[in-house]
């Protein structure tokens, strides 16, 4: 299998490794409200390759399901604004370039996922991945990021941090897979929207921030417009659910029912063992 479909796992993988990486880069050099921005540019780019994979027929409650989230997105922003949350960006035009490469390859990757979990058994397409994830990531940070580990302050709490991070990291691409299977990527990269409302609920607890009242309302007209995406078009005019049983899974089945159908019944033997032996003795006599 791995020789078979490992390149487009390994392509997948890539791409996934990518808009991780320049998305975090991002925040190194533009400032906070284009990166929320840009980062909603996956949304449509999810779209489009969904539809290039399953040709979905979109309704226009979905569409208008969308722009209400993308709404609540900018009071989102806009909060963040009138609260002079911003910080100086070091050089916007990288930041937003690597923020928009990002989120197209976030984008891409997860209507392509979505399309291989819709067609492949769940363990595969996990399983593939993030073998082929942690290789990149492994050589990757090695690469561009040695210098950076060995000045790193590796202390207690850095390592809860990492620990915690990782867990979360492993919840997600566990989860997402499922949430592709019982509703679609594009609805699972506008549920993302909300993350900046639950990103406030921590930081009340670790950092004790005072929230702008207009978070709130915000947070409600995200989850009115995932609502509205699911209002008129079913989860299963998303795409067909139709996960085949693997080659290299099929092969040895059939291989197995094979020899069973060429291997002779308990019956079969008896009856190739008693008729030579009376034909013998009719010979005989």
């Amino acid at each position: 299998m791995v020789l078979k479909d490992g390149w487009k796992y390994l392509i997948l993988a890539a791409c996934d490794v990518e808009g991780n990486f320049l998305v975090v880069k991002a925040y190194e050099y533009t400032d906070l409200l284009s990166c929320m921005l840009l980062d909603a540019w996956a949304i449509p780019v999810c779209l489009f390759f969904s539809w290039v994979y399953m040709r979905p027929k979109y309704h226009w409650t979905q569409i208008l399901g969308i722009l209400i989230s993308v709404g609540g997105l900018g009071m989102l922003v806009g909060s963040d604004f009138l609260t002079d949350k911003n910080y100086p960006a070091l050089s916007r035009g990288k930041g937003d370039a690597f923020m928009i490469v990002g989120a197209t390859l976030y984008g891409f990757t997860n209507a392509t996922e979505e399309f291989f979990v819709r067609r492949r058994p769940l363990y595969e397409v996990v399983g593939q991945m993030g073998m082929w994830g942690t290789l990149i990531n492994g050589i990757q940070a090695a690469g561009l990021e040695h210098i950076a580990m060995t000045e790193a302050s590796w202390n207690g709490a850095t390592i809860g941090l990492l620990v915690a991070y990782t867990s979360a990291m492993f919840i997600l691409y566990t989860v997402a897979p499922l949430l592709y299977r019982s509703a679609s990527s594009a609805y699972y990269n506008i549920s993302l929207l909300t993350s900046d409302f639950y990103g406030l609920l921590f930081g009340l607890f670790l950092f004790h921030y005072s929230p702008f009242w207009l978070y709130f309302p915000a947070f409600v007209v995200v989850l009115f417009g995932l609502v509205v995406y699911f209002w008129h078009a079913t989860p299963e005019e998303q795409g067909a659910l139709d996960p085949q049983r693997p080659s290299y899974l099929s092969g040895s089945a059939s291989a197995q029912a094979q020899s069973e159908r060429e291997r002779p019944s308990i019956g079969e033997e008896e009856e190739h063992v008693v008729v030579p032996s009376l034909s013998r003795g009719a010979a005989n006599v």
